[in-house]
């Protein structure tokens, strides 16, 4: 049993996975698990990964996206928090330990996520691209129905308790696109949001990134129909 488990869905990127694990690795809270799910990757790694054997847990997968990686992540998950961790980003060494803090804190007890800025930076993790500062709001409800027009929250950076995850029904598969965001709302309805006004992940900008690939006519449609489902509920 771990309190926190951190879970890295992954496809075809072995050569930045060990920066993601090794930022894990760092971090100066230690009460954690770490879960990969290798989404089908046809790369290396498998074999680069290797050398991290008895600090990780690895599972293999055919190629399903990222909603039922980060899925299969939860169902073997022990933590009572759970973060998830891109294959191409890296958490700031005091991420896990700001973030449980405020989560253990009694006075947050209705916090369901948290997040945070985050930093966007070039394929080295050397240069700070952008420092992306999420807007303030002064509620909940105002944090919300800003959700309904932008998904301003970086999946890298949340932190989310594990009981009201499951309690939402996790993500939804369905979706090529968007499925955390969908996740987001879902979680929104019921619990609250807190944003920590700092950054605790690095993003990186590379030609990998899956952004590049993105349909945006499907991603227009995803955004569409969870915005509906939302309203009707």
């Amino acid at each position: 049993m771990s309190k926190v488990s951190v879970i890295i869905p992954t496809y075809n990127y072995g050569e930045f996975i060990c920066d993601a694990i090794d930022s894990i690795l760092k971090q100066t809270f230690k009460d954690y698990e770490i879960i990969i799910i290798d989404d089908g990757s046809i790369d290396n790694t498998k074999n680069i990964i290797k050398k991290y054997n008895d600090k990780i847990s690895y599972y293999y997968q055919s190629n399903q996206g990222p909603a039922s990686a980060r899925n299969l992540g939860i169902k073997k998950s022990t933590g009572d928090y759970i973060c998830f961790l891109d294959a191409d980003d890296i958490f700031i060494q005091n991420k896990l330990e700001t973030q449980v803090k405020l989560l253990d804190n009694n006075s947050n007890k209705n916090i369901g996520l948290l997040y945070s800025d985050f930093l966007v930076v070039n394929q080295s993790l050397s240069l700070v691209i952008k420092h992306y500062k999420c807007q303030k709001f002064i509620s909940h409800n105002e944090a919300f129905k800003y959700l309904m027009k932008l998904n301003y929250i970086n999946t890298s950076t949340v932190m989310i308790v594990k009981d009201y995850l499951l309690e939402v029904g996790l993500f939804n598969e369905k979706y090529k696109y968007l499925e955390d965001y969908d996740l987001w709302v879902k979680l929104g309805k019921n619990h609250e949001y807190l944003h920590l006004d700092q950054p605790l992940v690095k993003t990186r900008s590379h030609y990998k990134n899956y952004s590049t690939r993105v349909n945006n006519s499907v991603k227009i449609k995803c955004f569409k129909e969870i915005k509906n489902s939302s309203t009707r509920t």
